[in-house]
């Protein structure tokens, strides 16, 4: 065994000297966050199947969608945090090992509660991979090629869901539904053999860091309280429930910036946040998943409802849509690098939101092959515009903060979208006419147009030349030598 340990570390000294080393890194990071995402396009797709198969119902079912998204986003700042700490190596392989473990569970689910408990845990291991994946990028890479890598990370979670929505279907006819865990837990762990080689071994973290439990709580209550709270507000109406988890959110951040100005090693330093940056990077993030995930989710709706698609054909049509944020994926790249993620960011949302008013006109014509033209060229824009966001992280915030912020970033994305597939469901989800829909797509250009404006306030420079200190410049514990 000794002997193995010291070839393993041979092996990982000449992967990590190698020219090549950061496209292996890219090849290994995008496997892993694809292979724990893919699952969740043919979940999709199959909620009616699933409750078929476990004796339930399809609203019962649907929080194997729903679920994984509220824990993401409480998961999101603790997980990324711990990277910043610890090491993302660990975070990352933690992730994909508890995300293959609990796939395999999920496909022996026995009822609708293990079904649901069992694929909301595998998706901590999931929200685990995805700050780890781009915080490992983003020191890998240098500034001027971040955004390269943001475009092929998000282009990956992309196509896990084109898969999803190909493959999904057929297979869930040929063999059921629960090889599709199968399948995702395989996946996973034969990925983890190029992770342990490839991955970086040494990382500039904290010696002993103190714990900040009282700020994960906080953090965790506060975000829970705001997804669930907008999640079912949407579904239940003003209740006790929802309105005493919206009145826990402001309660919640007033005690977390408490304890976390005190805090020796805080969870979520408060200086990250006081980058200008940052700030318009989370609320852009927000404003714009929540009118395209809003809009996604009822466009089926629209296509089954009003136009009168069947299952199968609305899934293909679509596919153009989703598959166009693949395509648009590795130009956005190509375009952050040579036009900078600020003026991506700016022309893709101003696209976006004509985009969505001409979807609003054709939706009133219930043209079907325009629609679908419109819809690809949606995918497009938000394509180019999802990566430069992730990407305008990293020019304000120090390396050691990276997890931390790109987490941030994430969560606000998950809230946006738990708050659009509320409220856009809530405008359009019983309709059979045209003119809910429409309206619809005309918040969503709205949003999008609000997004490129947040987009002009970005400024561009690293943390130092802004005199941005990252949270080891405010931590007394002493740095090692790098």
């Amino acid at each position: 065994m000794p002997a193995v340990g010291r070839r393993l570390s041979t092996v990982r000294l000449s992967v990590s000297n190698s020219p090549k080393y950061r496209r292996w890194l890219l090849v290994v990071t995008l496997t892993g966050i694809f292979c724990t995402s893919f699952p969740t396009g043919i979940l999709s797709i199959s909620i009616k199947a699933i409750a078929v198969d476990l004796h339930s119902t399809p609203s019962t079912i649907t929080w194997v969608t729903t679920g994984p998204i509220l824990v993401a986003a409480v998961g999101m700042p603790l997980l990324g945090r711990v990277g910043d700490l610890h090491g993302h190596r660990v975070v990352f392989l933690a992730g994909m090992c508890t995300a293959g473990l609990f796939a395999v569970c999920t496909g022996f689910a026995w009822n609708a509660t293990s079904l649901v408990a069992f694929r909301t845990t595998a998706q901590i291991g999931a929200a685990a991979t995805v700050p780890s994946t781009f915080a490992m990028l983003f020191r890998a890479f240098p500034a001027h090629e971040r955004v390269r890598a943001s475009s092929l990370a998000s282009g990956s979670l992309s196509g896990a869901s084109v898969i999803g929505i190909v493959g999904g279907g057929p297979l869930i006819e040929l063999f059921g539904w629960r090889p599709i865990f199968f399948i995702q837990a395989a996946t996973a762990f034969v990925a983890l053999l190029p992770a342990l080689l490839v991955l970086p071994t040494i990382e500039p973290v904290d010696e002993r860091p103190r714990q900040d439990y009282a700020g994960a709580v906080l953090l965790a209550l506060g975000t829970f309280a705001l997804t669930f709270g907008i999640n079912r507000l949407g579904v239940w109406g003003v209740t006790p429930v929802t309105a005493g988890c919206l009145a826990a959110v402001p309660v919640c951040g007033w005690l977390l910036i408490h304890v976390e100005r005190r805090a020796a090693s805080p969870l979520l330093p408060l200086q990250v946040l006081s980058s200008r940056n940052i700030r318009l990077v989370v609320v852009a993030s927000f404003l714009l998943n929540l009118g395209w995930l809003g809009n996604f989710i009822v466009t089926p709706l629209f296509l089954q409802s009003v136009l009168g698609l069947s299952l199968t054909y609305t899934a293909l049509m679509t596919l153009p849509r989703t598959g166009s944020i693949v395509f648009a994926s590795p130009f956005a790249g190509h375009l952050g690098v040579r036009y900078g993620e600020r003026r991506l960011l700016v022309v893709s949302c101003l696209g976006l939101s004509l985009v969505m008013v001409m979807l609003s006109a054709t939706a009133m014509v219930e043209n079907l092959p325009a629609l679908i033209a419109v819809l690809s060229l949606s995918g497009l824009a938000f394509g180019a515009a999802a990566p430069a966001l992730v990407s305008s992280v990293s020019e304000s915030i120090a390396e050691d903060d990276f997890g931390l912020a790109v987490s941030l970033q994430q969560t606000a994305s998950q809230i946006g979208a738990v708050v659009g597939i509320s409220l856009f469901s809530a405008i359009a989800a019983d309709a059979t006419t045209a003119r809910p829909f429409a309206f619809v797509y005309l918040l969503t250009a709205g949003l999008a147009l609000t997004t490129a404006l947040l987009g002009l306030g970005l400024a561009r420079g690293s943390p130092a030349e802004v005199g941005q200190p990252s949270a080891r410049d405010l931590r007394t514990v002493p740095c090692p030598s790098e």
